[in-house]
């Protein structure tokens, strides 16, 4: 059983950053103005969802290049539609990812 589990640790990973790519364009179909959008959307809910990443790429030892997938994929699937600005978030979700990869080690 233990191989099936280490066969699929990255798919969390994965479907967060998948998520977090067809979120603003599913918000867009909806047609949220653009003021909600990037204030719910990308500085609350993209946040807490790249704080899980990192602490699940902690939990499952993943490797640390894993913390540049969702910011990767976020910015790839924003430069076509959105505005240029909307890249900056993209560091921000990093920083929020190594938050949660460094959950219990901030302050030692």
């Amino acid at each position: 059983m233990k191989k099936l589990s280490t066969k699929y640790e990255t798919v969390p990973v994965v479907m967060w950053s998948l998520i977090i790519a067809a979120l603003p364009y599913l918000f867009s179909l909806v047609e949220i103005p653009v003021v909600w959008r990037v204030g719910l959307l990308f500085m609350i809910i993209n946040v807490i969802i790249s704080y899980h990443v990192g602490k699940v790429i902690k939990k499952n030892r993943l490797s640390r290049l894993w913390l540049l997938i969702l910011p990767l994929i976020f910015c790839v699937a924003v430069l076509f539609k959105f505005a240029e600005y909307n890249l900056l978030f993209g560091l921000v979700y990093l920083i929020f990812e190594m938050f949660g990869y460094m959950s219990k080690q901030m302050y030692r």
